[in-house]
């Protein structure tokens, strides 16, 4: 799965290389388990690191073409996802909620960040 730009970084940041290759390799986990999306915080987790840090890894990722982000919108009552987004710009004021039956706004709204594992990259880190 490694890219070209991550090699690169990698051998511009010997420091951080171990982290790249760590979080790649749970990338190739998850895709592995037919598992779609990496959840930052998990991710964090995973890698016994920070999700600022982990998030500036994902970004990392997400320039070489392997993660994609998306921004899901979640009822704070029901914890159900009520709309994906891929770019907070699409993200619309107001969202109706099938199971509480409520108009949410931005107050009773979460926005929860993952990244979806791009198709192609996920079959070849499965191999």
């Amino acid at each position: 799965m490694q890219s070209k730009k991550l090699e690169s970084f990698s051998k511009r940041n010997p420091k951080v290389a171990s982290l790249v290759e760590k979080l790649e390799e749970y990338i190739r986990w998850l895709a592995e388990r037919g598992i779609k999306e990496v959840i930052p915080r998990v991710a964090a987790a995973q890698l016994g690191i920070s999700e600022a840090d982990t998030l500036g890894l994902l970004s990392l990722f997400q320039d070489a073409g392997l993660v994609k982000p998306r921004y899901d919108l979640v009822c704070k009552k029901t914890n159900s996802v009520l709309g994906s987004f891929y770019s907070l710009d699409e993200v619309p004021d107001n969202v109706d909620c099938q199971i509480c039956g409520k108009e949410h706004d931005a107050d009773d709204l979460r926005v929860d960040l993952v990244f979806e594992i791009a198709e192609g990259r996920a079959a070849n880190a499965a191999a």
